[in-house]
């Protein structure tokens, strides 16, 4: 059955460090649906990134809808 979804990517909390020269990270958000894929921006040198994205769009076919 054919489907819409929309996501946004509002904010990360607690993220792990990923650079242990400055204890951050440089964080971003994949978001993936069938064959379809969103990235957000990077948010350089943060553990508590704040996106609020614009809506990511999914059309597609699922089993969960």
């Amino acid at each position: 059955m054919p489907g819409k979804l929309k996501a946004k990517i509002v904010a990360g909390r607690h993220l792990p460090v990923m650079d242990r020269a400055s204890d951050l990270t440089d964080a971003f958000v994949e978001v993936k649906f069938g064959n379809t894929t969103f990235k957000t921006d990077v948010y350089p040198k943060s553990l508590n990134p704040q996106w609020n994205s614009e809506w990511f769009k999914f059309e597609g076919k699922s089993t969960f809808w």
